[in-house]
């Protein structure tokens, strides 16, 4: 019961992360257009929503938990794994400007292909997850 409470509570919280902004007006758009060119991927009925998260996402890099360096490193593994063009210039730039060498950037990225190439091995020969989850308990 508390499992089925959780996820309607979660599902209800997170379903008003991009819900309706309402109408914007003409000034309102180009003002958040302006701010950010990445605000142009949005509907408008989301834009300012997607205007304030984005600044939110984006402060993880700077105070989040992790030092903004090693942050865009992990971001750069995880944009290569997934192949994402935009992500990657963007992720090393932003690494570099932090003082990561190309070694770094290199280690990043291999942990990355590591991990996938681990997942879908494991996946693909349908390794047991019990029996996976036991040997790191040892």
């Amino acid at each position: 019961m508390k499992k089925l409470l959780f996820f309607i509570l979660f599902v209800g919280i997170s379903s008003t992360g991009f819900s309706q902004d309402g109408v914007l007006t003409n000034l309102e758009r180009q003002e958040l257009l302006a701010a950010s060119p990445f605000n142009s991927v949005y509907p408008e009925s989301i834009l300012k929503s997607a205007d304030a998260y984005f600044k939110a996402q984006m402060g993880l890099y700077k105070e989040g938990a992790i030092p903004e360096k090693e942050a865009h490193l992990v971001a750069l593994g995880t944009s290569a794994a997934t192949k994402c063009q935009y992500c990657i210039p963007f992720h090393i730039a932003q690494a570099k400007r932090l003082g990561a060498t190309e070694d770094e950037l290199k280690a990043a990225v291999q942990i990355a292909a590591d991990v996938m190439r681990m997942s879908t091995m494991f996946y693909g020969n349908e390794f047991d997850l019990d029996e996976f989850k036991a040997m790191l308990k040892n």
